[in-house]
């Protein structure tokens, strides 16, 4: 007797929490610059320095980094930053952490804002989400066939799994130079930048993971001319490449998604000298985890003819891992200024964010709902506030109809602000224009109970000698040749062929000989 096995490497979460901090800070206004009238921006990125897992626990490191945008009080209004970085240390609770685990963590900036304190200081403060999660490998063994064992019955059904092929971190660099159009004066101090992760694809090819997307870029800048102005560009720099990938296939599904692991703006000269080139580095951090679908065939019964053969069972979780899929919804919503507001004369840049605060099947699809956070920096007409900085939450519905779900899926949803523009509509109204794609990884789960194992003996001599030799089988419910057969020790073919049935179901009321010494 040999049991034919399949060995399947599954990834398992044998830890996953969600947890909060809040950081804050007052900073004081350096001597350099002049007394703040009011805040008009503010942008962070969370560090993680240092990790240490241990029993039942996590300790984190790390620090914010924000900075802040601010008009100045005096007749110029112009335009200041301050930057700086509050430090940070936690120690989380996460049942079932062990201090030889390999833990990932996610974190996010939920909610970023500064106010003035006085002319000279500034109140930062921050609230910090981190997804903090521990993952294992296992080997999972599913009985496929039992070969060279004659006189038994196997019953097999369909069986699908997803099975880890890779699970790795890499990173991939984008660097590219950038001069500024011949319409812009040269660069005499960047005042605000902006480089923000925009759409991007990611997919398995052969040995390697194919990558594309977009960097959004835009600087805030005073010109070099002796009447400094202030000046904008904002462009997209496009980026392509491989990572190479050893046992990868287009055929697999990626589990991935990028984050920003380093980013930097510097400035330098032209072939004139002149301070006209944007020197842009990014690194993103790429956790691979490519996942191939095996479909096959496994045992999940068996009884013998001629000898008693007992199977042991086991009860285990499937997941299958669906194909990524996208959505677009598009949002276009007017906004009217505040009334302390002067008449705008010029955008100068929008930034969003979305955020999902809901998601449920709908009709087989998925209505996603939450908040596009905008931010619009404008140029007014005002003597005395040039500069003003308007932020609305506006909230959404959206629907994918295009991808069927179940009782039985999980999901995950990546949104990505593809496009975020503004047009003046007239001196006091504004509209925004948002594209946001919807990046959804779906996993279907099952449970099912199988065969894992066998044990044969011959059966004994008093039930041999006790079991009638012929019985007519009257079933009172709709049967299956199957569970007859199992329960008389009588193969299959045996009842289907003196019985002379084409299939396997047996009718209520309907007569069945069964013959014992007939099994072969």
């Amino acid at each position: 007797m040999e049991l034919k096995k399949a060995n399947l490497h599954m990834d398992h979460v044998k830890c996953q929490i969600n947890t909060q901090i809040t950081l804050e800070e007052d900073k004081n206004i350096s001597d350099r610059n002049p007394d703040a009238d009011r805040i008009l921006l503010e942008k962070g990125r969370v560090i993680i320095e240092e990790m240490r897992p241990a029993a039942e626990s996590l300790y984190l490191k790390g620090k914010l980094n924000y900075e802040v945008l601010y008009s100045s009080d005096d007749d110029e209004g112009k335009l200041y930053r301050i930057q700086g970085e509050i430090p940070w240390e936690e120690k989380v609770r996460v049942e079932g952490m062990e201090s030889t685990d390999t833990p990932q963590v996610t974190a996010n900036i939920e909610d970023l804002r500064s106010n003035l304190i006085n002319s000279r200081k500034v109140n930062i403060r921050g609230l910090v989400n981190f997804c903090i999660s521990s993952r294992e490998i296992k080997d999972n063994e599913v009985l496929l066939d039992v070969e060279n064992l004659e006189q038994i019955e196997v019953k097999k059904e369909p069986y699908s799994q997803s099975v880890i092929v890779v699970d790795k971190k890499d990173i991939f660099r984008i660097k590219e130079d950038l001069e500024l159009p011949a319409s812009l004066p040269a660069i005499g101090e960047v005042i605000w930048k902006n480089l923000e992760l925009g759409k991007w694809e990611i997919k398995p090819l052969e040995d390697a993971i194919g990558i594309q997307g977009e960097v959004h870029l835009f600087i805030l800048y005073e010109s070099a001319e002796e009447e400094s102005q202030l000046k904008t560009y904002e462009t997209i720099i496009p980026f392509s490449g491989n990572i190479e990938c050893t046992g990868t296939n287009s055929c697999m599904v990626a589990d991935i998604t990028p984050v920003i692991g380093y980013e930097n703006l510097g400035v330098k000269p032209d072939y004139d000298g002149e301070d006209r080139v944007l020197d842009v580095e990014m690194v993103l951090e790429i956790p691979i985890r490519i996942y191939e679908n095996r479909d096959m065939e496994q045992v999940t019964d068996i009884y013998g003819t001629s000898m008693e053969v007992v199977p042991e069972y086991s009860k285990r979780k499937c997941r299958r891992m669906r194909d990524k899929c996208q959505g677009r919804i598009k949002v276009n919503h007017n906004l009217k200024l505040p009334a302390s507001s002067g008449k705008i004369l010029q955008i100068c840049h929008v930034t969003g964010r979305i955020v999902v605060e809901d998601s449920k099947i709908k009709n087989e699809g998925l209505e996603i709902e939450g908040i596009l956070n905008m931010s619009v920096l404008y140029v007014t007409d005002s003597e005395y506030r040039k500069y003003e900085m308007l932020k609305k939450e506006i909230p959404f519905s959206y629907e994918m109809n295009h991808v069927t779900l179940c009782e039985k899926c999980k999901w995950k949803i990546n949104p990505v602000i593809e496009q975020c523009q503004a047009v003046i509509l007239d001196e006091n109204n504004i509209e925004v224009k948002i594209v946001a794609c919807m990046d959804l990884m779906v996993e279907e789960w099952g449970e099912n109970l199988s065969v894992c194992n066998i044990r044969v003996k011959p059966f004994e001599e008093e039930v041999m000698n006790n079991s009638p030799g012929m019985v007519v089988y009257i079933p009172t419910q709709k049967e299956n040749i199957w569970n007859v057969g199992k329960h008389y020790g009588i193969s299959r073919e045996s009842i289907r062929e003196i019985n002379q049935l084409s299939g396997d179901e047996i009718q209520k009321g309907q007569k069945i000989l069964l013959v014992k010494n007939m099994c072969g």
